[in-house]
């Protein structure tokens, strides 16, 4: 069909309707409930305008794109409205059509007609593949978008032009990865390295990341691993008429490793493998094929890993006089390393690393396999997770207090949102020293430093149960987290003794033969002041709690103020429970 029979075609559909609108859900898999729904809009059925690439590429192309999405933002609302969801709907916006005097008065305004949507619920989508002439512009915009109530997302992020520019550009509430870099993630090291930085920086920037065409059980327990939690494909579902979902994939596959615990899937690629009866020689033939692979898994008739053959296992039997004559034919069953290391695919890197360095071989073997119920899964590499393991430490000492090197303000935020997506009830203490000014001024800062390296002592050894987390927020503020009430206060009793004990000894003699210092208070008046005791506040935070991060830190730093002394009295504090 020619174009100025589309250009009719596009005319007749702007003047009567016909434009029809499908819902793809879009997954959060750690919870294993729908987030929400993406509207994608199409032509009329029998018409050549059906296909939306066809549709909008019409539309681009007669300079009729705002009057398409408006009609598209018309029929999206009464389709949506007639579902009665709750949940968000993202819809797609080109970024052009942001722009004052396209936007502010015309775009969105049929979404929201009636009030039949609230804008919280809308997240607008701004496509990577479509550069914004005016960024600053783009901007203002937005920003009025995010003052009404709209979230943003950034969709098909790799796919475009302005790629991590826009991301900087617009802080969005959701990044979408473009479908390219998830199919067959599970088999690419390239795709699996791009979305990893991802999410690496998604962390750092608090936005939610959304993987794009997930069709296969593999991509999703890899991007699963990896950390992605929301999801959208075939795999939970096709674009419908009616909105809803399948999330029967969230029972094939493991659940998402909590606190950002990575397993040992996120390390797998997939060789070539071997049956036990294959011969030596078709096994050196596959090995010749494939650069860079130096070992090739053996399996069984089940699929269950039988052991592993390498290269240079080969190489010494066909390498001596007549030896590849005498070998060639044999089974690599006869000649594979039996011993091979076997993880299953969800123990964590940390168990790994130490199964590795444990093992009593003298050689520290370059390969491991990895399983899923007892079958084979893929191959690892001990190069790969040394490097993983490497990184991880990097990444952890960076946000590492310099001097207690506890976890600081990054790390402890990260753990409270953790926490609060989960939705299991947690515990938080927030521990500071009394009278730390009036040291450090009378007795110096080292001396004031050496109380914080105690506080920090004393924490890790009475919180060291598993569930426990202790974090370094700076000076003489210390997070600590905890499942258990019982074990919050006995511990936090414990530390609170043993600190207010050991801290006397940093003072002179005099000082505490006399029960207090003189130093000068905050407006330069000198004061006596008593000896350096600790200070605790706890709060519970539960499921039925209403609180973001910032105000999980409000609670707990106001519930450590409550539980200071009123007079500077040199007395153990008691727990402040705060409701």
């Amino acid at each position: 069909m020619g174009f100025e029979q589309l250009e009719q075609e596009l005319e007749n559909l702007l003047g009567q309707g016909g434009i029809q609108t499908l819902f793809q859900p879009i997954v959060d898999a750690r919870e294993a409930l729908v987030e929400g729904y993406e509207a994608l809009s199409r032509g009329p059925s029998d018409s050549p305008l059906h296909p939306a690439s066809v549709l909008f590429e019409t539309a681009e192309r007669c300079g009729r794109t705002l009057e398409l999405e408006n009609l598209c933002l018309r029929t999206t609302r009464a389709s949506w409205t007639s579902t009665r969801r709750t949940q968000k709907l993202f819809v797609n916006v080109s970024p052009d059509n942001l722009l004052p005097g396209a936007y502010e008065h015309r775009l969105l305004e049929a979404l929201l007609e009636d009030g039949a949507i609230a804008p919280g619920q809308v997240v607008v989508e701004l496509s990577e593949r479509y550069p914004a002439l005016d960024m600053e512009e783009l901007k203002r915009s937005l920003t009025w978008l995010k003052q009404s109530g709209f979230q943003v997302a950034i969709d098909d992020l790799g796919a475009g032009y302005s790629g991590l520019k826009l991301w900087s550009e617009v802080e969005p509430d959701y990044v979408k990865i473009d479908r390219h870099f998830v199919r067959d993630i599970h088999e690419d090291l390239v795709k699996r390295e791009f979305v990893r930085s991802v999410m690496q920086l998604s962390s750092r920037l608090n936005c939610r990341v959304v993987a794009e065409g997930v069709e296969r059980n593999g991509e999703l327990e890899l991007l699963r691993d990896l950390g992605v939690r929301y999801i959208q494909g075939f795999l939970f579902g096709r674009p419908r008429s009616v909105a809803n979902a399948n999330l029967e994939p969230l029972k094939a596959v493991s659940r998402m490793p909590e606190n950002g615990t990575v397993s040992a899937a996120s390390l797998v690629h997939h060789p070539p493998t071997l049956h036990g009866d294959n011969t030596l020689e078709e096994a050196w033939t596959m090995l010749q094929a494939q650069a860079g692979v130096f070992a090739l898994p053996v399996l069984d008739d089940d699929g269950r890993a039988l052991g592993l053959i390498h290269k240079w296992q080969i190489l010494e039997a066909f390498g001596s006089t007549f030896g590849r004559s005498l070998n060639e034919k044999k089974p690599v069953k006869q000649m594979m390393k039996s011993d091979a290391l076997l993880f299953e695919h969800d123990q964590p890197l940390e168990e790994l690393s130490r199964r590795l360095t444990e093992d009593e071989d003298d050689y520290l073997r370059q390969h491991f396999l990895v399983t899923r119920d007892g079958f084979y899964e893929g191959m690892g590499a001990t190069r790969a997770l040394l490097k993983r393991m490497t990184e991880q430490r990097i990444e952890k000492a960076r946000y590492a207090n310099p001097l207690t090197l506890l976890p600081g303000n990054v790390p402890i935020h990260e753990e409270i949102e953790s926490r609060l997506a989960e939705g299991a009830p947690f515990l938080m203490i927030y521990f500071d020293i009394n009278a730390f000014k009036p040291l450090n001024d009378h007795l110096g800062f080292r001396t004031g430093d050496r109380l914080i390296v105690l506080l920090g002592r004393l924490l890790q050894q009475y919180f060291g149960k598993e569930g426990d987390m202790v974090g370094h927020l700076g000076g003489d503020d210390f997070i600590v987290f905890c499942d258990d009430i019982d074990h919050t206060v006995c511990s936090s009793t414990a530390v609170m003794d043993t600190f207010n004990a050991e801290s006397r000894s940093v003072y002179r003699d005099e000082d505490r033969f006399r029960g207090f210092v003189r130093a000068e208070d905050r407006g330069g008046r000198v004061c006596n002041w008593p000896l350096a005791t600790l200070a605790a506040g706890v709060i519970r935070v539960s499921p039925e709690s209403v609180m973001d991060t910032e105000e999980v830190v409000h609670r707990a730093a106001e519930a450590k103020k409550a539980s200071k002394p009123a007079e500077w009295c040199d007395t153990t504090p008691e727990l402040c429970q705060v409701s």
